[in-house]
């Protein structure tokens, strides 16, 4: 049986080194190894568990009595007050509660709900490419589509008017960065929130419903949701809705670039593109650790004891790299059995925005390789630089020329 976190002495810092070409850290398969339940330090100095096991990471996710609600004075956080300090929002809501506010905005993350934005993604992707193809050759790609595309799109699904956009993009990067002091990031989540509670009252003035945010004013002219469930859930949106889709767009297409046999046969049959799109998501999920969530009771988890009031963070990339459920899980495969469902999570809070994930992956690989079939890296992938003070692992800039 483990002993309580607080008296563990041997605490492994977080961020790990991320392995070659953004692969996972070595940390993770070690621990899986040797400590299942293995003991963390936050960059804020807070202890917590991390989980590498699938089966422990399921439990834990599926668990009621691990609760999401970090709202509280003192809950662990990575840095400081980011948004999961934010009152209200789905993302730090436990059920029933976050049930029926998932229930208002479920209907535009279904499956068929992502496929409506399909043709918004495509025309942002292809803009973007033109622009590409009008500029300097060879072009640093983040800088051209990965880092844009998703900014693009989210900002019209979430109809934030164009002069927003700058704001949006400079308030929600700070909520990622491990290099931030802890002021810094509350004072960001401060801006977003009065970002938030700003486009609120811009959209209560011209009531249309027919996305997510309308559908959350609307519940809450209804009372169905309240106002704070409102401010927290838009706030909520407007973090994941961009940022947390560079990475898998950005590090999927390098490992595309270092495996051109699988590269080439998705350019010459268009059909592979979605199999493409679930090795990548496997492969690379778009953080390392995952959020806290706290005990509010003792539990047993594999051979040890996570006790009320602990820390827990579940790595998907456990996950997707158990060699208990998945064959060599370090070879990248388009054509294995498995997808990538289990890189969005399991339980109550599997990811809201899978589908459109999927959507927004399919077709930004498929029209960049359309539009340029050559694409090639410029430098040696060895020579990629990596963004070292952030949640997500992406590369700094990714040179490529055709």
């Amino acid at each position: 049986m483990s002993q309580p976190l607080s008296q563990q002495t041997e605490l492994i810092d977080y961020p790990f080194p991320i392995g070659p070409l953004g692969t996972p850290p070595q940390t993770i398969a070690w621990a899986r190894k040797y400590r299942p339940l293995c003991p963390i330090r936050l960059p804020s100095g807070t202890p917590a568990w991390m989980l590498t096991r699938k089966q422990d990471i399921a439990l834990v996710l599926s668990d009621r009595r691990f609760s999401r609600n970090l709202t509280f004075h003192g809950a662990p956080r990575f840095v400081g007050e980011d948004f999961t300090a934010v009152p209200g929002g789905i993302f730090n809501l436990d059920p029933p509660d976050h049930t029926r506010v998932r229930h208002v905005i479920g209907p535009f993350y279904t499956r068929a709900g992502a496929e409506r934005y399909r043709p918004l993604i495509e025309r942002h992707a292809q803009a973007l490419l033109d622009a590409m193809a009008a500029g300097s050759n060879p072009v640093d790609l983040m800088q051209a589509y990965s880092n844009l595309l998703p900014l693009h799109s989210n900002c019209e699904i979430l109809q934030v008017p164009v002069e927003f956009r700058a704001q949006y993009l400079e308030y929600f990067h700070t909520q990622t960065n491990y290099e931030a002091s802890a002021a810094e990031v509350a004072q960001a989540t401060a801006k977003v929130i009065d970002f938030a509670r700003q486009m609120i009252e811009l959209r209560r003035s011209r009531p249309q419903h027919e996305d997510p945010i309308g559908a959350l004013i609307q519940a809450e002219r209804e009372g169905t949701i309240s106002e704070q469930e409102l401010l927290g859930t838009v706030c909520y949106l407007f973090v994941t809705g961009s940022e947390p889709l560079i990475p898998p767009l950005s590090t999927g297409l390098l490992t595309l670039f270092v495996h051109p046999q699988q590269l080439r046969q998705c350019i010459e049959d268009p059909t592979l593109w979605p199999r493409a799109v679930e090795e990548v998501l496997r492969y690379h999920h778009n953080g390392v650790l995952g959020l806290p969530r706290v005990a509010t009771e003792d539990v047993e988890v594999g051979d040890g004891l996570i006790r009320r009031g602990e820390a827990v963070c579940a790595t998907m990339l456990g996950v997707t790299w158990d060699p208990k459920y998945y064959r060599h899980p370090e070879k990248f495969d388009i054509h294995r059995d498995t997808d990538g469902t289990a890189t969005f999570g399991s339980g109550p809070h599997f990811c809201l925005g899978s589908s459109l994930t999927r959507v927004f992956l399919e077709s930004a690989y498929r029209l960049l390789f359309a539009r340029f079939p050559s694409l090639a890296l410029a430098l040696p992938p060895n020579e990629i630089p990596w963004e070292r003070n952030i949640l997500f692992i992406r590369p700094v800039s990714l040179p490529v020329a055709w």
